[in-house]
């Protein structure tokens, strides 16, 4: 995703603004905004600054926007799959792999600093 369609992502799920509100909070036009969320004009670092406030996020929450993932439970108890119960929650196996390995490294930066502590205690 580019940037406007960040902005324009931010805008449409996660609050109750038009085009116009925005545009007018901004001092511009409705027309030089819509350009922003269409990717016509570019965003200086000012205005990325101005649209986290009107969004009540940070800079980077619109640059890295994702959307947010749904969650859909599947339970299929039929003979095909043994009355396994299959779970989908909107991360894909990657997401899954990468999240699981940021907890371990985290997991191992929380014992070397503990470690870290203790030893400067002794």
């Amino acid at each position: 995703m580019r940037i406007g369609d960040n902005i324009q992502a931010i805008r449409e799920k996660e609050t109750e603004l038009k085009r116009e509100d925005v545009a007018n909070v901004l001092g511009i036009t409705t027309k030089a905004y819509s350009n922003i969320e269409n990717n016509v004009a570019d965003v200086t670092i000012s205005r990325l600054f101005e649209l986290a406030e009107i969004f009540k996020c940070s800079p980077d929450y619109i640059i890295n926007y994702q959307e947010k993932a749904t969650y859909t439970n599947h339970f299929n108890n039929y003979e095909g799959n043994n009355g396994i119960n299959i779970m989908y929650q909107g991360c894909t196996p990657d997401q899954v792999k990468n999240l699981e390995t940021e907890l371990h490294e985290s997991q191992d930066k929380l014992k070397h600093l503990r470690g870290t502590i203790k030893s400067r205690d002794n």
